[in-house]
Protein backbone atom coordinates (compact mmCIF):
# COMPACT_ATOMS: atom_id res chain seq x y z
CA UNK A 1 0.00 0.00 0.00
CA UNK A 2 2.84 2.81 0.70
CA UNK A 3 4.26 2.30 -2.79
CA UNK A 4 0.80 3.30 -4.68
CA UNK A 5 0.34 5.64 -2.22
CA UNK A 6 4.23 7.34 -2.75
CA UNK A 7 3.82 6.28 -6.54
CA UNK A 8 0.52 8.53 -6.39
CA UNK A 9 2.37 11.53 -4.87
CA UNK A 10 5.04 11.62 -6.78
CA UNK A 11 2.56 11.84 -10.19
CA UNK A 12 0.50 14.38 -8.93
CA UNK A 13 3.39 16.58 -7.97
CA UNK A 14 4.98 15.84 -11.51
CA UNK A 15 1.26 17.04 -12.69
CA UNK A 16 1.51 20.22 -10.64
CA UNK A 17 5.03 21.12 -12.41
CA UNK A 18 3.83 20.20 -15.54
CA UNK A 19 0.51 22.28 -15.44
CA UNK A 20 3.07 25.20 -13.76
CA UNK A 21 5.26 25.13 -16.66
CA UNK A 22 2.66 25.19 -19.42
CA UNK A 23 0.63 28.02 -17.66
CA UNK A 24 4.26 29.80 -17.25
CA UNK A 25 4.72 29.08 -21.31
CA UNK A 26 1.77 30.25 -22.50
CA UNK A 27 1.63 33.60 -20.34
CA UNK A 28 4.81 34.68 -21.53
CA UNK A 29 5.02 33.84 -25.18
CA UNK A 30 2.90 37.32 -25.81
CA UNK A 31 5.70 38.95 -23.97
CA UNK A 32 8.12 36.97 -26.08
CA UNK A 33 6.38 37.87 -29.65
CA UNK A 34 6.31 41.79 -28.20
CA UNK A 35 10.16 41.64 -27.58
CA UNK A 36 11.13 39.85 -30.08
CA UNK A 37 9.43 42.38 -33.15
CA UNK A 38 10.97 45.56 -30.80
CA UNK A 39 14.82 43.41 -31.48
CA UNK A 40 13.60 43.59 -35.36
CA UNK A 41 12.76 47.36 -35.32
CA UNK A 42 15.79 48.09 -33.33
CA UNK A 43 17.64 46.18 -35.33
CA UNK A 44 17.09 47.90 -38.32
CA UNK A 45 17.81 50.88 -36.66
CA UNK A 46 20.54 49.97 -35.49
CA UNK A 47 21.81 49.00 -39.06
CA UNK A 48 20.41 52.74 -40.85
CA UNK A 49 22.60 54.57 -38.04
CA UNK A 50 25.46 52.13 -39.09
CA UNK A 51 24.76 53.49 -42.68
CA UNK A 52 24.74 57.01 -41.49
CA UNK A 53 27.94 56.82 -39.67
CA UNK A 54 29.80 55.32 -42.46
CA UNK A 55 28.36 58.48 -44.63
CA UNK A 56 29.86 60.72 -42.47
CA UNK A 57 32.55 58.80 -41.89
CA UNK A 58 33.34 59.06 -45.56
CA UNK A 59 32.38 63.07 -46.02
CA UNK A 60 34.95 63.45 -42.84
CA UNK A 61 37.62 61.40 -44.50
CA UNK A 62 36.75 63.53 -48.18
CA UNK A 63 36.88 67.05 -45.67
CA UNK A 64 40.18 67.86 -46.58
CA UNK A 65 40.28 67.41 -50.36
CA UNK A 66 40.11 69.72 -53.32
CA UNK A 67 36.93 68.97 -54.34
CA UNK A 68 35.43 68.82 -50.97
CA UNK A 69 36.36 72.67 -51.03
CA UNK A 70 35.25 73.67 -54.11
CA UNK A 71 31.70 71.68 -53.58
CA UNK A 72 31.21 73.67 -50.29
CA UNK A 73 32.61 76.90 -51.75
CA UNK A 74 29.81 76.18 -54.52
CA UNK A 75 26.72 74.81 -52.18
CA UNK A 76 27.56 76.84 -49.21
CA UNK A 77 28.32 80.61 -50.43
CA UNK A 78 27.52 80.52 -53.81
CA UNK A 79 31.70 80.82 -55.30
CA UNK A 80 31.95 80.41 -59.00
CA UNK A 81 35.32 79.00 -61.15
CA UNK A 82 36.77 81.75 -63.08
CA UNK A 83 35.45 82.12 -66.55
CA UNK A 84 31.66 80.26 -65.67
CA UNK A 85 28.87 82.59 -66.54
CA UNK A 86 25.84 82.45 -63.71
CA UNK A 87 22.51 81.98 -65.09
CA UNK A 88 19.78 83.32 -62.46
CA UNK A 89 16.28 81.96 -62.95
CA UNK A 90 13.80 85.35 -62.70
CA UNK A 91 10.55 82.73 -63.33
CA UNK A 92 11.17 81.86 -59.22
Amino acid sequence: MRLCKSSLITKLVILTVMIYAIVTIVTLQPKINALKAEKEVLSEEVAALQQSNLELQEDIAQLGTDVSVLKIARERLNLVSDGEVIYIDSSK
